[in-house]
């Protein structure tokens, strides 16, 4: 769709006008002897970061037009220029208004004929910027608009437009005729705008320029001059409000604009690149030291190829401490072969430290200094041709590997486009600034040869983030092998998100897991076991892999725990209760995890049958392995307020437990207990922590669970000690018979203990709230039973029952006695 303005120019429509602006001339449809130009006033927005990114990148693109595109920042400077000045002054010295026709507005006919006759005056003056045909069409159109909208005008007015507009003519228009291009002019005014500045614009627009009018907030200013629209189009969004920062900044601009070829080009390179090839291998401790040109499907200079390893090495061959000390023996002897080879090699232990604020400063002041010869394409298109252009990336004297550089990094910057489609300008260079500083700071210390006879070693060893893998690839991609490391099986997720198909890692995969210790720094002294007892662990591996049910005493012991606890009834719970752990339902080992169903319940009220009631809490009292608490609070608080506070630095911002600090502290008292139960006990008081399961939930309660369990009872202790997964469920009987309820501290162990997987029942004979007031009722089932007694007392379960039996009949008789005596 077109709209006629005059003769002369057309108006032209689009859908998209940030892209369709940046159109050359030739591809847009023209109209015979007729210019076809945009002129859009772009009001509010309906997503400012969608407006902010979309101005900025449209900035950026049309500066590398040159002097064909002009940006103003709410205002047109006016020029000074006293030649000119003399000379409009002396040309219109003489000119008198007549009077007849102020202090009203011209019709057409009259607002036409006053300007065609100032613009002869200008002709024959020779004020016009150019000798061109056009702008006399285009100051007429202008001049007699001017002359329309003015209710009162007079010779000062009318001498006063005029200049301005020569001046700004003078100073803008003769430089889009010294250069040939396919492009035609480009103007965009950003911000609250003038009534003379809107004239000068529609003069622009009427000589052929493409115009955006951009604000944010108001068209008011703009609506003074074209209430009707018949110069420009509007786009106008949803919200209006003014942006505190202009997306349109002050850039330096080439003088003449660059050649079309370069506005097309992405990454300009010379000559070839290396062409990087992901290898596989069965071995890949052994293979990673075969020398590049010793490879199949090595090819050397000129043109070369490079099959190279990228391997993620994760988990572990064995939990026993043979096979863990093989393990670290084989990072530790290859870690000492890599640092040994023609080309660098680094080892990545921690997590890479975020580069200093003076290296984002002097990357992101090239980048904003550099120009980007591109004129299509993307935001990200954009930064890469910024970065290519900044040489900021690093340079050697090999050619094919300078280019490498290059295309590795706009490989890399497509994955992470790729990852995070809707990530804004902003993000996008902040990425980009971080991964150029990584590049910068390692790059000296793997390249020292650039030969491709043999290439540089990355061995990155632990947790890792999201970024350095993106970096990782990026190393991979520009010929070093890496080699990720990490004992920990879940630690691989954060790959398989970024590179799920492997097509720029391969995985290999051990059968268990184990958390990380620190990288070796020795090495450890491996006890060799003889063929037999090899032959012994293969026959035990083969019985006791869970497949079949059979497990061997403690195989578990460096695994976790996961309670699954059951819901059942009241005489499910009776049964249940004698069960070992495997054969209750829902047991099962994943991984290094064994999913303990144990049970977690609350017995209100008594049976009628009183002796039904003592019989069922015998049996759940006497069953071995089995605590049993008589009243309550029953929790001794060993520590005061102020070690409660002390105990403050244990815990990290994160909420975890500083497990170096803990270890080391003085309230720390299981040392003398086995490494794996240490190591298990702490991670279980995380995951209270972190749980949502406590009724009153305060800033003190992280510190109350640490000291709490720290300072437990012995006896609850021992239920730890003892519990081997799959068999036997240490268990917890709490009678509380009383007004009596439960402390913090006491919810607290409880809250552990069922954590941890152990068996509790806590018997309510009163029917009061207890347990309740204190954990969320989820937790556990509720058994409620027909009776309910008061002051009821529980019996001494160390007496046998038939002498329990005796003692009350006994008692009874003395009792009738009593009573026959005193009739």
């Amino acid at each position: 769709m077109v709209i006629s303005v005059n003769q002369r120019i057309i108006l032209k429509q689009s859908d998209d006008i940030y892209n369709d602006i940046l159109l050359p001339l030739k591809e847009r449809s023209q109209h015979k002897d007729k210019k076809s130009v945009y002129f859009y006033r772009i009001i509010g927005f309906n997503n400012q970061t969608e407006f902010t990114n979309k101005t900025t990148l449209l900035h950026q693109k049309l500066a590398n037009l040159g002097n064909l595109y002009l940006y103003f920042i709410e205002n047109i400077p006016i020029p000074f220029n006293e030649y000119l000045n003399k000379r409009i002054n002396k040309t219109f010295s003489s000119l008198i208004w007549d009077t007849s026709v102020c202090h009203r507005s011209l019709n057409d006919t009259e607002g036409y004929v006053q300007a065609d006759i100032l613009c002869d005056i200008i002709e024959s003056a020779e004020l016009f910027p150019v000798p061109n045909a056009e702008i006399k069409v285009a100051f007429r159109i202008v001049l007699g608009e001017y002359l329309k909208k003015e209710t009162s005008i007079n010779t000062g007015m009318i001498k006063n437009f005029i200049s301005k507009l020569l001046l700004w003519a003078h100073e803008y228009i003769p430089e889009f005729y010294k250069t040939k291009s396919p492009w035609n002019p480009k103007v965009i005014y950003y911000g609250d705008i003038k009534k003379h500045s809107v004239y000068f614009l529609i003069l622009l627009s009427q000589i052929g320029c493409d115009v955006l009018y951009i604000n944010p907030y108001s068209d008011l200013d703009y609506k003074k001059v074209d209430n009707s629209n018949r110069f420009s189009m509007l786009q106008e969004g949803k919200i209006k409000v003014k942006i505190k920062r202009s997306p349109i900044t002050r850039i330096g601009k080439p003088k003449q604009p660059v050649n079309i070829e370069q506005l097309y080009r992405i990454v300009p390179t010379k000559g070839c690149s290396a062409v990087v090839k992901l290898k596989s291998s069965n071995d890949i401790l052994k293979d990673i030291m075969v020398p590049l040109n010793k490879r199949s499907g090595y090819i050397g200079n000129p043109a070369p190829v490079l099959p190279v390893y990228f391997y993620r090495y994760i988990g572990i061959n064995g939990t026993t401490k043979v096979a863990i000390d093989e393990y670290y023996n084989k990072l530790y002897q290859l870690d000492k072969s890599l640092k040994s080879r023609q080309n660098g090699f680094i080892r990545i232990t921690d997590q890479l430290t975020m580069p200093e604020n003076s290296e984002i400063a002097t990357c992101r002041d090239k980048l904003e200094h550099a120009r980007a010869l591109l004129l299509y394409g993307t935001e990200k298109d954009f930064l890469i041709n910024k970065v290519i252009n900044a040489k900021i990336l690093p340079t050697t004297n090999s050619q094919p590997l300078n280019n490498t550089i290059k295309t590795a990094f706009r490989d890399i910057m497509g994955l992470f486009d790729k990852m995070e489609p809707n990530s804004s300008i902003s993000k996008l260079e902040n990425f980009t600034l971080k991964i150029i500083c990584w590049i910068n700071k390692y790059f000296k210390f793997l390249y020292k040869e650039f030969d491709f006879k043999d290439n540089p070693k990355v061995l990155y060893y632990g947790d890792i983030k999201n970024h350095e893998v993106y970096l990782l690839i990026y190393l991979s991609k520009i010929g070093c092998d890496v080699l990720y490391v990490n004992s920990d099986i879940q630690k691989d997720d954060i790959f398989k998100q970024i590179d799920d198909k492997e097509e720029y890692t391969k995985l290999a995969q051990n059968e268990l897991s184990k958390k990380l210790e620190k990288f070796p720094e020795s090495e450890r002294v491996v006890r060799k076991a003889t063929v037999a007892y090899n032959a012994s662990q293969e026959i035990q591996q083969f019985i006791y892999n869970g497949d079949v049910g059979l497990f061997k005493p403690w195989q578990f012991e460096n695994s976790l725990t996961q309670p699954v606890t059951l819901r059942t009834t009241y005489d499910e719970l009776i049964i249940l209760w004698q069960e070992e752990a495997r054969v209750r339902p829902e047991f099962r080992v994943v991984d290094n995890t064994v999913y303990v169903p144990n049970l977690f319940a609350k017995i209100k009220g008594t049976h009628e049958d009183l002796g039904r009631y003592w019989h069922d809490y015998r049996k759940l009292a006497t069953y071995k392995n089995t605590h049993v608490i008589n009243g309550v609070p029953f929790t001794e608080i060993r520590y005061n307020k102020r070690d409660l506070y002390a105990s403050a630095f244990l815990i990290n911002n994160s909420g975890l437990i500083d497990k170096e600090r803990l270890y080391k502290s003085d309230f720390y008292k299981y040392g003398y207990l086995r490494t794996s139960l240490q190591e298990f006990i702490v991670d279980k008081i995380e995951e209270l922590i972190k749980a949502d399961i406590f009724i009153n939930n305060n800033k003190e309660l992280p510190l109350k669970i640490l000291m709490t369990i720290m300072t437990m009872d012995e006896g609850i202790l021992n239920l730890l000690e003892i519990f081997d997964y799959p068999g036997d469920v240490p268990k917890v009987v709490i009678y509380d018979g009383t007004k009596d309820v439960f402390s913090d501290e006491d919810a607290i162990i409880i809250a552990f203990l069922n954590l941890v997987g152990i068996d509790i029942v806590i018997f309510t004979p009163t029917n009061y709230n207890n347990i309740e007031l204190k954990l969320k009722e989820e937790l556990m089932d509720t058994h409620q039973l027909p009776s309910v007694q008061l002051d009821l007392i529980a019996p001494d379960i160390t007496i046998k029952q038939a002498d329990q039996n005796k003692l009350s009949s006994f008692l009874n008789n003395v009792s009738l006695k009593i009573r026959r005596k005193f009739r």
